[in-house]
């Protein structure tokens, strides 16, 4: 018979050996090795990369964007964005767009372009035709890209003569040229009508006045070409332009672009002082 001493020593030894031999085997012991691993999703931190992608995707949304100064106060309608086509031509052009204001909207700095805001502060040479020579430039801007280069006091030209006088309101650059821009507006109170006879003394006075400006004006702001833009509050304003415009003499026209804008609720435009937005002139 086996001592006691021994055959417990040997009882343990076998017991500890069963133990470690089932240790081994248990099915949770590997994966508890490499769950540290896991943390390996943190790895998943690669996926840091679609987060920047993300990033760089808002980024570019924002890009895609149309910058704030881009949009006009208004809202405007009609043939657009043509004008840079017709500057290597001898020949006039005319062209027509609507610029429609609602109420709440505000003829106010903030709401305008770097262009129409140094207008808007700006001296003229006379007159109060501030409101239209501002919103003129933020349609040339909004429609073509023009860009302000000199007001009206700011362009310079030849000496007084024997002839006339006549400058020019706006010298903005349009697609890398020089531009030369004249504001009117085809506009009488309503209740006393406006006729054809209204439409020619007025295109004819303001063509002369572009001709004139270009013969006078210096190399250093020369333009290709002049922009005459016509505001007109009313369809019978409206109409008698569009049907003047093309009896007059070749020579009157030249090679002048016409812009006719029929304005809605811009009685700001023609009168003074500014009628809220949204409204015509009383």
């Amino acid at each position: 018979m086996m001592p006691r001493a021994r055959y417990l020593a040997a009882l343990f030894f076998v017991w500890t050996s069963i133990f470690a031999s089932a240790c081994a085997s248990e099915p949770g012991a590997a994966p508890g090795a490499v769950d540290g691993g896991p943390e390996g999703d943190a790895g998943a931190a690669v996926d840091a990369g679609d987060a920047g992608a993300a990033v760089g995707d808002a980024a570019a949304d924002a890009n895609d964007r149309p910058d704030a100064r881009d949009d006009i106060l208004g809202t405007l309608s009609g043939t657009c964005g043509v004008i840079a086509a017709e500057l290597a031509k001898p020949t006039p052009a005319f062209v027509e767009n609507t610029l429609s204001f609602a109420a709440g909207e505000q003829y106010a700095k903030p709401y305008l372009t770097p262009g129409g805001q140094t207008l808007f502060d700006a001296a003229n040479a006379g007159g109060s035709s501030t409101e239209s020579e501002v919103m003129s430039f933020e349609v040339l801007h909004h429609c073509d890209g023009a860009t302000l280069l000199k007001t009206e006091t700011q362009i310079k030209y030849e000496a007084p003569d024997a002839g006339s006088n006549a400058i020019t309101d706006i010298l903005v650059e349009i697609a890398g040229q020089k531009v030369g821009v004249s504001v009117t507006r085809a506009y009488k109170p309503a209740n006393l009508g406006y006729t054809d006879a209204d439409a020619v003394t007025l295109l004819t006075k303001k063509l002369e006045g572009v001709n004139r400006s270009s013969e006078r004006v210096l190399p250093a702001d020369k333009w290709v070409k002049q922009v005459l833009h016509v505001f007109a509050a009313t369809d019978a304003q409206e109409a008698a332009v569009r049907r003047v415009w093309p009896t007059l003499d070749a020579a009157l026209r030249a090679d002048t672009v016409v812009v006719l804008t029929r304005t809605t609720g811009g009685g700001f435009v023609y009168c003074d002082p500014d009628p809220a937005l949204g409204s015509e002139c009383p």
